[in-house]
């Protein structure tokens, strides 16, 4: 595959900048403003029209007009999730800014949305969690926060995110030993940690919730309480964390587990 011709973060970056010095300044970002502002205005070389409607088979889209240098993004407002729909619209963007000379077309689905193990996509990923959550803002305001749900809860607020790409966030800046699982079932879908958090032995997809955990039990018992616990070293073989829970209310089953390690 082709490299990408814009590094997404470089780019996200770039873009911040322009927002906290020339522009608004507030958070959430409103992303239409930022287009409008950085991209619209600018004398930008390709052309980005932004149309939203309902469609079947996406959840957003990015199409060049043959033989042009003419793009248009395609939202789906058949999507109810607020904050879904403001990180596909950051997502297209993403390929807008970092992957225009690759393809002709980008289409997402809520799979493709999702699939860690495709570059573009990841990369797309990467620039809208940059973009609409920023280092400076995320360090400023929840450095000295615990790792649990209700952090989770205030950073999903406060940049109108959802609560994965909330945790994916958090986990990447953080200093400290953290980690954050998703789980469906008593059985991990992903998970990831921080660069000082130590070796778990319940870490990758297909592993079990691991015996004596919080959120094995919480599982098991059908126990929604969200309050931090304490847990004995089940995660690791050495060290006792402080586990917190939140089961998803979409009805996907999804489970996520906030993990500080003592």
């Amino acid at each position: 595959m082709a490299k990408t011709t814009t590094d997404p973060k470089k780019e996200a970056i770039r873009l911040t900048s322009l927002w906290q010095q020339h522009g608004p300044n507030t958070y959430p970002m409103d992303i239409d403003a930022l287009v409008k502002g950085a991209i619209l205005s600018s004398g930008f070389s390709d052309q980005l029209v932004i149309d939203r409607q309902r469609f079947d088979s996406f959840e957003g889209s990015l199409v060049r007009t043959n033989g042009t240098r003419k793009w248009t993004m395609l939202l789906n407002t058949r999507v109810s999730n607020d904050r879904r729909r403001r990180f596909t619209f950051a997502h297209e963007l993403g390929h807008f800014m970092c992957h225009r000379e690759l393809r002709d077309k980008f289409e997402d689905s809520e799979d493709s949305l999702n699939d860690f193990r495709d570059e573009i996509e990841t990369e797309a990923n990467v620039f809208a969690s940059w973009l609409l959550m920023p280092a400076n803002l995320l360090r400023n305001e929840f450095h000295d926060a615990a790792w649990e749900t209700e952090t989770l809860r205030a950073i999903g607020n406060r940049f109108e995110c959802s609560l994965q790409a909330s945790a994916l966030r958090y986990v990447q800046l953080c200093t400290k030993p953290v980690a954050f699982v998703v789980s469906r079932d008593g059985m991990i879908i992903w998970a990831t940690k921080s660069k000082s958090a130590p070796y778990m032995s319940s870490y990758c997809f297909g592993d079990e919730l691991p015996n004596g955990s919080h959120a094995l039990a919480s599982y098991q018992n059908g126990d929604d309480d969200t309050q931090r616990k304490t847990v004995e070293p089940v995660w690791n073989d050495t060290r006792h964390v402080f586990e917190s829970q939140y089961f998803d209310s979409s009805g996907q089953g999804y489970q996520y587990t906030c993990i500080e390690f003592q």
